[in-house]
């Protein structure tokens, strides 16, 4: 029977009578959260959801004499993962851990005397465990490493005598295809080549405009650098390679330029350099900064802050020097307008509905409006003609909209990987998207005595 109408990951208390959730459905990467995740707790034969005071949670633990909730956090510009507890009956929140490493997954020892969770601390996703005490969530010492053949891991579950942990040991890569395309349909043209190979995992890829290079970034080992590579995939040249998390690469309608957003200056703002890697400079100083867009003349930039609203501005002239344009909001019904693409002729950018919703919306230069053509997807590019927009849905399908009938079409469907998002050639006749391959094994191990 139906306990709640909503929810993800339910956690059930010891005596059984209730269950924690949370608000959002997190699997293998806890950084790329949609928004804030409520959590809750609900009396299973009946009642009403609680909801628990805490800024975000994702894959809930109940402590073993029920006095706390441990859970993963996502925190920061890009987001990053700690481990968490709250008191079921309310209070404080209380860090388990703090610091830049990605730690999540949690769950108890039998004993309430330990609290394992997943870690990439010691370089790849392993398990770890840390010391507390139960009842008021202080950590009695530092994490310390409980070493498991596992690359990257996930999904912990310790048996109820303590004496068994099981996980699950996760392969993932992430590597750049490109398809050949139909520009006046968008149409796919047999099957996509790989450019990347390997155990890297690439996100984001965009082609250079006179599509002989393709520029994309590390998701992981490490995050956020920035490559190029040629389209046939030969030569890889890495563009960036300090501390700085850098992501989103979009080349200048010359190709002088590739623009990107970074941390490297404190809240995200956007960026641009040189192919060489030479001439670093910050573009924004707004509050916050992400994808950006350039116009087809390379004159002007439209990028999302990270509250609602779209700038417009020229990337040639120092932020202090110009007044940028800010768009007006869309409507209560579509939330956030996320910029993506900026279309050929000139009149229009598109872009996703942000955060709590999906769905393909444009805004229009001449008339100062927003339109919504689809009710689900993400990440628009504008085909030759200014009128069809490519997009990916679910992370399985490439579809084509007409951004004037409003008529849908699905050009290309994966049954089992993720793919997106989708750049375009300046032709139309290649387009270029990343494709994640997940594989995993389940793993028990016996801990000593």
């Amino acid at each position: 029977r139906r306990v709640t109408r909503a929810g993800f990951k339910p956690t059930w208390s010891p005596d059984g009578t209730r269950l924690a959730f949370v608000d959002e459905n997190v699997e293998l990467n806890p950084q790329n959260s949609q928004g804030r995740s409520g959590l809750w707790v609900v009396e299973v034969d009946a009642g009403e959801p609680r909801q628990l005071d805490v800024v975000d949670a994702a894959l809930p633990s109940w402590s073993p004499n029920g006095h706390r909730i441990a859970y993963t956090r996502r925190l920061g510009d890009p987001a990053q993962g700690d481990v968490w507890t709250v008191p079921v009956a309310g209070g404080e929140p209380t860090a388990v851990t703090s610091d830049l490493a990605t730690d999540w997954s949690p769950a108890w020892s039998p004993d309430g005397k330990h609290l394992y969770f997943a870690s990439d601390r010691g370089g790849s996703m392993n398990l770890w465990r840390v010391p507390i005490e139960e009842e008021s969530g202080e950590t009695l010492g530092e994490p310390e490493p409980i070493t498991t053949p596992a690359t990257s891991l996930a999904h912990i579950s310790v048996s109820a005598d303590g004496r068994y942990i099981v996980y699950c040991s996760i392969l993932v890569t992430s590597n750049i295809q490109k398809a050949t395309l139909d520009p006046s349909l968008g149409t796919v043209i047999g099957q996509p080549a790989w450019v990347t190979t390997g155990s890297r995992r690439w996100s984001s890829p965009d082609p250079s405009p006179d599509g002989r290079s393709v520029a994309f970034y590390s998701l992981v080992q490490p995050e956020g650098h920035l490559y190029v590579v040629n389209a046939d995939g030969t030569e890889l040249r890495q563009v960036t390679g300090d501390a700085a998390i850098d992501r989103v690469p979009r080349w200048s309608p010359d190709g002088q330029w590739i623009a990107f957003f970074s941390n490297r200056s404190g809240p995200l703002q956007v960026w641009r350099i040189r192919r060489d890697g030479s001439e670093l400079q910050q573009l924004s100083q707004a509050s916050s900064m992400g994808v950006v867009a350039w116009s087809p003349d390379g004159a002007r930039m439209a990028g999302s802050r990270g509250g609602p609203g779209v700038y417009v501005f020229d990337p040639h002239t120092p932020w202090g020097q110009q007044s940028p344009q800010l768009l007006p909001e869309p409507d209560s019904t579509l939330s956030r307008f996320g910029v993506n693409s900026w279309s050929p002729d000139g009149e229009r950018l598109a872009g996703q509905v942000g955060f709590s919703d999906t769905g393909i919306i444009v805004y229009d230069f001449r008339s100062g409006a927003y339109e919504r053509l689809t009710d689900v997807g993400e990440w628009p590019v504008w085909l030759p003609d200014s009128r069809h927009l490519l997009y990916v849905t679910g992370g399985r399908e490439f579809r084509v909209v007409d951004s004037r009938s409003k008529q849908v079409r699905t050009v290309f469907v994966v049954e089992r990987d993720v793919i997106g998002p989708p750049r375009l050639s300046r032709d139309g006749h290649e387009m270029f998207f990343s494709r994640r391959v997940t594989e995993g094994d389940v793993w028990l191990v016996t801990l000593g005595q």
